[in-house]
């Protein structure tokens, strides 16, 4: 991955450092994931606040895997358009 890209991976933040209440988490949280590809699909990677985008894309590709963990939607996306546009 580019440089900026390394630098925002650095902020990633382990599952460990929040906890859920209720839908949301504390603090609050912002995942990429993985989902299957499909041919409907021109993105692979989807972010999105934690866990209730996890679970959106469960139902919708029926399952994906988180990838990365931040504090910051900015950082998230950032990475999640990285990796869609190959930059690894």
């Amino acid at each position: 991955m580019g440089k900026s890209i390394d630098s925002i991976l650095q902020r990633e933040i382990e599952l460990s450092d929040v906890r859920e209440i209720g839908a949301l988490t504390k603090p609050r949280s912002y995942g990429v994931y993985e989902v299957p590809s499909r041919a409907d699909s021109t993105r692979r990677f989807r972010f999105g606040n934690h866990p209730i985008r996890m679970r959106e894309l469960q139902r919708e590709f029926g399952r994906c895997s988180r990838r990365h963990l931040f504090c910051s939607r900015a950082d998230a996306r950032e990475v999640a358009k990285a990796l869609n546009s190959g930059e690894t």
